[in-house]
């Protein structure tokens, strides 16, 4: 397969070679009858204007190094400026002779090459007999096709869409089979698609890589929202474990909230797992979840004190209105003696329990509260059972 692909690669960039070196080296149809020009100094990008750029431009687009397809600098619309496009029509005509380096600066080396191949150093060349301008629609073609070469071998050295490299390829070559039969109008049709295929592939692999780009951005993006949402649910974790350390919550409260605050944080344990494999969106909800869980614990913490002061400061007044009520009972019973006596003394013993829990209220050991209480209710039932 490797080999293949290298043997059709190997292909492409000779027949390519070989189309740019015929077709540079394809004489015109008919004899160009512009004057030789006269270079008496270097030109290249931001020089003054001048004659000379005017001539410059006209030989190399009727040589095949097209200025531009249309517009500026196209056959027939030479300029006396030398800009860019020039300067890259200059630069392929020096690499086509063999100038190096090609810069695009047409100085000493240029200007003795194109003397040579006008014919001589002679600075005008009188035109031969009989001989006039080649076709409108010759230069055009010579123009399209320069400029698809160009895009096509662009789009090869920048690694363009190789279904769109390959459409490039065929369309050249049949721009090139075209011109040699002197059908220019179907090269200049040839040409166009080949370029812009050129053209489009780059795009295409320009727009493959900015949707890279979006996708790494994207996954760098889901990435922060995983980290931010675990570093919410640990916040949350943390508040409310500090929450239940200073909580006076007792009993099932604080009992759920400690597994409230397990599950948070073994739910943490499994959003860092999916973090580490890149499930962005697995943390996140892992996270979330953690967070829930922590808020939960939270609330418990922080209103389990106050749960359960309401339990014991009821439970207590509850044993007080109960002894009262035992005493005036034991007061008014007719109960025997030995039974009133006892159940008096029970009754002391209770209240003896409530004033310790009053105390331990006081101190806000609710646990303790709710303990002395129940034992002096036992005691105030013994004591009403007597009575």
């Amino acid at each position: 397969m490797t080999s293949t692909l290298y043997k059709n690669a190997c292909a492409a960039v000779t027949a390519v070679a070989l189309v740019a070196a015929v077709f540079a080296a394809f004489p015109m149809s008919k004899v160009h009858a512009q004057s030789a020009c006269n270079f008496t100094r270097d030109l290249y990008v931001g020089v003054s204007a001048g004659e000379d750029i005017r001539c410059l431009q006209r030989f190399l687009n009727g040589s095949g190094y097209a200025i531009a397809a249309s517009g500026v600098g196209s056959p027939g619309n030479e300029t006396t400026l030398y800009g860019e496009l020039t300067r890259k029509a200059a630069v392929r005509w020096q690499t086509a002779n063999g100038l190096s380096p090609a810069t695009g600066t047409w100085g000493p080396g240029s200007r003795a090459k194109y003397l040579s191949i006008r014919g001589g150093s002679t600075p005008t060349v009188p035109t031969t007999p009989g001989t006039s301008i080649p076709t409108t629609d010759e230069v055009r073609a010579r123009t399209a096709i320069a400029e698809a070469i160009s895009s096509y071998e662009d789009a090869r050295s920048d690694n363009g869409d190789d279904g769109l490299v390959e459409d490039s390829l065929d369309s050249l070559l049949d721009a090139f089979t075209a011109f040699m039969n002197r059908s220019y109008t179907q090269a200049i049709t040839h040409a166009n698609n080949a370029r812009n295929d050129a053209e489009d592939s780059v795009d295409d692999d320009s727009d493959d890589d900015e949707d890279e780009d979006e996708d790494e951005d994207e996954d760098e993006n889901d990435e922060g929202d995983a980290e931010d949402a675990m570093d919410e649910a640990r916040d949350a974790v943390n508040d409310a474990e500090e929450a239940l350390d200073d909580s006076a919550a007792s009993g099932g409260d604080k009992a759920d909230a400690e597994d409230l605050i397990e599950e948070a944080n073994e739910l943490l344990d499994e959003a860092e797992d999916a973090l580490d494999d890149e499930d962005y969106d697995d943390a996140v909800e892992f996270a979330e979840e953690a967070q829930d869980l922590a808020e939960e614990a939270l609330d418990l913490a922080e209103q389990g004190g106050d749960s359960d002061e309401d339990e014991a400061e009821e439970m207590l007044d509850d044993a007080l209105e109960a002894l009262d009520e035992a005493w005036d009972d034991a007061a008014d019973s007719n109960a025997d003696a030995d039974d009133v006596e006892e159940a008096e003394d029970l009754l002391e013993e209770a209240e003896d329990l409530l004033d310790e829990a009053e105390d331990a209220f006081d101190d806000e050991d609710w646990n303790d509260v709710v303990d002395l209480v129940e034992e002096a209710e036992e005691l105030i039932d013994e004591a009403l059972d007597l009575i």
